[in-house]
């Protein structure tokens, strides 16, 4: 059930790329923080149930982490820099800085006080939402620890629970510190992993707690007309959703066909869009609106996707295996 719930937020972040909203909100922000949750989930059941116990045990878990997240990625920004070279699309730059910040991922996380960018009309990167794999690989190097050790778990989430009240209350910049920047968002990722335990242990409670205070935290400051700025919203919706939905989906143990599948097809999707979108704009294949460009968006970035799934995924994976004795996802 998990790949296809992976499809469906891959669907919206590509959705909010191409100008979709709903009531005026950005299905792709809601997506990305349901994103940080299954993140944190997956830490969980990888670090506690899958990894066996040893000195080597955080090594193994980085090794596995960056075999899925680095192969498909790198094979992505081959692919786009390969079209930015031969197009020459939106007057691409290509700096010593700005693409080692590309391959390393972690510093497009940083993008508003580094140079990341490749594209300078409009400006952006190689991959535009790989920013939040940014937020998502320094989540990672936390969280083995939060879940470790209890006090420091506490510590963490007291504290970026601050930074992310502060910043919807926009005591802070709000868009950064509520949403992009790992110390306003890390306590997502706790949450994401903390889900995952207490279903698990068919315990609920925390499930319910966690879903109650969302849900009165957006009603009351809602009431109060306390979130103007952008994306504050949003991140409480992707809240309010993604508490029950993987509650649900932790607790269904039926195979659904293809789930494994469709969830690998899932991050390509969300990589490749971008170039989907490029390529059909460079070629000026059709007008960017409507039901029939949004296919055909979603469509270039399967085709796109499915040579590095098949050529490159299936090999890493069985390296994924080594590291971890089971396959992961």
């Amino acid at each position: 059930m998990i790949g296809y719930i992976r499809l469906s937020l891959a669907i919206a972040v590509l959705l909010s790329h191409v100008g979709v909203t709903v009531n005026g909100l950005n299905p792709g922000v809601i997506s990305v923080v349901i994103f940080y949750m299954l993140a944190g989930g997956v830490v969980a059941h990888i670090y506690n149930d899958v990894l066996p116990e040893g000195r080597d045990k955080l090594f193994r878990f980085y090794k596995d982490r960056c075999l899925r997240i680095f192969p498909l990625y790198f094979y992505t920004v081959f692919l786009t820099l390969t079209f930015l070279l031969i197009s020459s699309y939106g007057t691409p730059s290509y700096s010593l800085s700005a693409l080692l910040h590309n391959a390393l991922i972690i510093p497009l996380n940083y993008y508003m006080v580094i140079e990341s960018t490749i594209l300078t009309q409009p400006s952006w990167n190689l991959i535009p939402p790989a920013w939040s794999l940014g937020t998502e690989l320094q989540a990672y190097i936390l969280l083995p620890f939060a879940l470790k050790y209890r006090r420091f778990r506490i510590t963490i989430v007291m504290v970026s629970l601050l930074i992310y009240m502060a910043a919807n209350l926009s005591y802070i910049h709000t868009d950064y510190f509520g949403y992009r920047l790992l110390p306003g968002v890390l306590f997502i990722f706790i949450l994401g992993a903390s889900l995952r335990e207490y279903n698990k242990n068919k315990s609920y409670w925390f499930s319910i707690g966690s879903f109650v205070i969302a849900s009165i935290t957006y009603l009351g400051i809602m009431y109060q007309q306390v979130l103007p700025q952008a994306y504050a919203q949003e991140t409480l919706i992707g809240l309010i959703i993604g508490i029950p939905l993987l509650t649900v989906a932790n607790d269904i143990n039926i195979k659904i066909p293809y789930n494994k599948q469709v969830g690998i097809l899932s991050y390509g999707i969300f990589l490749t869009h971008f170039l989907a979108i490029w390529f059909i704009d460079y070629c000026e294949l059709m007008i960017p609106s409507g039901l029939t460009y949004y296919l055909a968006v979603f469509a270039l970035a399967v085709l796109i996707s499915k040579p590095g799934i098949s050529l490159i995924e299936r090999r890493v994976s069985k390296a994924r295996m080594q590291a971890t004795k089971q396959v992961t996802s």
